[in-house]
């Protein structure tokens, strides 16, 4: 779920800002499904000698693996810290060819551990530091991915994390809008959907029925490695409630931690072109993920 205003946060991302020889960015592709899946791989001069942590980012709904500069800008404060990181383009996404009836929660849970597993392949990445990111619906695969393989440190960020399909009836306009949306994709295999910001989406059934069987809140209920939830006070396209809500269910996280964007919308600063929102979220992201890993 996103807004397609597009900003570029030049404090964090800038080719010109990025300390010389560093860090390695690589623009890359991941064999999934028996496709190749865009992917950008971002990781500290290899060491085998000084293997390093990983984290695993999974995008929001309709978004790509940059979130804006969000995503990119985590991904360089990590490998600053000495953390890899690796993104993808979900289908029908960013650079996917792909068709969005393909953006289904099974098809993404098999991208991220596929993408997960192209990392862990190098030989200096520790595969047993492994954390996960997720925004919006990637926070909702990210609580899904926690109850099927390790992670040592998940952080989600304005979670779509209701059991079944709760936290995204409002986003489609409403209970009515579902069931009818949903009733024109099992006659037809699809349904075009068009977002409050005006992307037309093509939803197939399987889009529906995978979210009404998934339950993120339960799986979360099940995870015991560190946790950050942050979420915007002033979300309007996922109401804080369902951060809340996560954060009751982790009652075997530890640590445990809830952190409230005062004033953020769904967009965190990134969307809304608030470059010291945005500031907050990456540092209050990267200490987590650094100091957990």
């Amino acid at each position: 779920m996103r807004k397609p205003i597009l900003i570029i946060f030049v404090a964090l991302v800038c080719a010109a800002c990025q300390p010389d020889g560093a860090f390695v960015i690589s623009r890359t592709t991941v064999p999934s499904r028996g496709i190749e899946i865009p992917a950008t791989f971002v990781h500290p001069k290899a060491d085998v000698d000084a293997k390093v942590p990983l984290v695993v980012m999974a995008h929001g709904h309709g978004g790509t693996r940059d979130e804006a500069g969000a995503f990119a800008a985590v991904a360089q404060a990590l490998a600053e810290q000495g953390i890899a990181s690796i993104r993808v383009d979900f289908s029908g996404c960013g650079e996917s060819t792909e068709s969005f009836t393909e953006n289904v929660l099974t098809n993404m849970l098999v991208d991220i551990r596929a993408s997960r597993d192209y990392a862990r392949s190098f030989p200096w990445v520790d595969a047993e530091r492994v954390g996960i990111l997720g925004y919006s619906m990637g926070a909702r695969l990210a609580m899904l991915a926690t109850s099927a393989e390790h992670y040592s440190a998940a952080v989600l960020w304005a979670p779509a994390a209701g059991d079944g399909i709760e936290s995204m009836v409002d986003f489609l306009g409403g209970q009515e809008a579902y069931e009818r949306l949903r009733l024109q994709a099992k006659k037809s295999g699809d349904v075009v959907f068009e977002t409050r910001w005006g992307a037309r989406q093509h939803l197939s059934l399987k889009w529906f029925t995978d979210m009404e069987s998934s339950e993120p809140q339960t799986a979360i209920g099940g995870y015991e490695g560190a946790l950050l939830v942050l979420y915007g006070s002033d979300d309007e396209t996922v109401a804080p409630r369902f951060g809340k809500a996560v954060v009751a269910s982790a009652t075997r996280s530890s640590p445990l931690v809830e952190h409230i964007v005062e004033g953020g919308s769904h967009g965190l600063g990134f969307y809304d072109d608030n470059a010291e929102m945005a500031t907050e979220v990456v540092s209050r992201t990267t200490r987590f993920l650094k100091d957990n890993l």
